[in-house]
């Protein structure tokens, strides 16, 4: 079967006249209306942007691509797609370089999308859910850029049209969601969707920083899983120029920070840190981990060492547990050594490379075998910065 976009889905879905093949209806419905009796679509998400340099070209062409419009029931018209042409030409209006008041305008007809679903329901987009889906379309194939709210919007408007989609009687297999989502409806890769939704908990200072490019996607992608506050520290940094911008200094800083734990802990402190140990994700969990053994805290590792979130779910795992702990090594210490701290750093340095590879080799196991796509990559993405710490670590003790 022939590879589809968003655009063939919406043609597919929306009903046409019998009578009329796409390109007579576009003819027939092509009249020329004042810019002044257009209206903006009060649901555009899409800033108006780079207006003079469009306004330029139509001085030059004379030549204005024909929006997109639909008539309401008080006889105007409402743009769905052509926002930023009609403010183009209104610009050149106002300034007196351009006497044409009228531009060419093809209009739609409201329209409803209903979907028989494989379950026997029927999913409905109601007359402004399809304009919006007229309106992404279009944006979508000729705008060059957009920024990442823009992205956001279309990927979580677009998300329910593409599950009605996937599920619609008689449609056929079409693999996983996510890769269909993703492939078809947005023309995009898999690892982009997932780059997208992960910047939804950017900041807008970030978010900022990504549309004008002074960050890269990637890089924000790094700092998604940060604190407001660290995400917008980190990107000071960036910006003054005190860490570069690429995603391994992004982790090297993230740890770093997280290393520089305080140096007074009350018994509240401590119970805080174990009740979140049970609730936070494993990423989260190692992190306070470190900080703990970097402050020789012993109470607290014992707490932490093995949260039940983390662990190998069998016997041989539990097994691990009761032999490998630091505190139960450190009843085994001989008297005497020859060089006391040298050894004291060893013995740290061996049990911490250990934990860090139990991490690992869980993260990396649980990337291959979980089914949910999503949650496999972000297994994927902690297995990475445990590996990364695993070598840190190497180089720093020369291992």
């Amino acid at each position: 079967m022939d590879t589809k976009v968003l655009g063939d889905y919406i043609q597919e879905l929306t009903p046409t006249s019998e009578n009329a093949n796409a390109d007579e209806q576009k003819e027939e419905n092509l009249i020329y209306i004042d810019v002044e009796e257009l209206e903006s679509n009060p649901n555009n998400f899409y800033g108006l942007r780079k207006i003079e340099e469009l306004a330029g070209l139509i001085a030059v062409s004379h030549f204005v691509e024909p929006l997109t419009v639909f008539q309401k029931s008080d006889g105007k018209f409402m743009i769905i797609s052509g926002h930023r042409r009609c403010a183009a030409v209104k610009k050149l209006l106002e300034s007196g370089s351009y006497d044409n008041r009228k531009v060419p305008c093809i209009v739609k007809a409201q329209e409803k999308i209903s979907i028989e679903q494989e379950n026997g329901e029927t999913v409905e987009f109601d007359e402004d859910a399809v304009n919006m889906l007229h309106l992404i379309a279009s944006n979508r194939g000729q705008r060059e850029e957009r920024t990442v709210d823009e992205k956001l919007q279309e990927v979580k408007f677009l998300e329910k049209f593409a599950k009605a989609i996937y599920n619609q009687k008689d449609r056929g297999t079409r693999g996983r969601f996510r890769n269909f989502f993703a492939e078809e409806i947005l023309n995009i890769s898999k690892s982009q969707l997932q780059r997208i939704n992960s910047m939804e908990k950017l900041t807008d200072t970030v978010k900022q920083a990504v549309d004008a490019k002074t960050i890269s996607e990637t890089a924000a992608m790094e700092m998604a899983s940060m604190t407001p506050e660290d995400q917008n520290s980190c990107l000071e940094k960036i910006l003054t120029g005190e860490i570069k911008g690429t995603v391994q200094d992004i982790q090297k800083w993230k740890i770093d920070k997280d290393q520089s734990a305080p140096e007074n802990m009350t018994s509240d402190n401590l119970e805080e840190i174990e009740k979140s140990s049970t609730e936070q994700d494993s990423a989260e969990t190692s992190l306070q981990i470190d900080k703990c053994v970097s402050e020789k805290r012993e109470d607290v590792v014992e707490k932490l060492i093995y949260p039940k979130n983390l662990l190998l779910e069998n016997e041989s795992t539990a097994q691990n547990k009761e032999s490998n702990t630091t505190v139960g090594k450190m009843i085994d210490v001989p008297e005497e050594f020859e060089d006391p701290q040298k050894e004291a750093e060893e013995w740290f340095y061996r049990e911490r490379l250990a934990f860090y590879e139990m991490i690992y080799s869980e993260a990396k196991r649980r990337s291959e075998e979980e089914p949910n796509e999503l949650k496999a990559a972000q297994w994927g993405i902690r297995a990475s910065v445990a590996l990364y710490n695993i070598e840190e670590l190497k180089l720093h003790f020369g291992g």
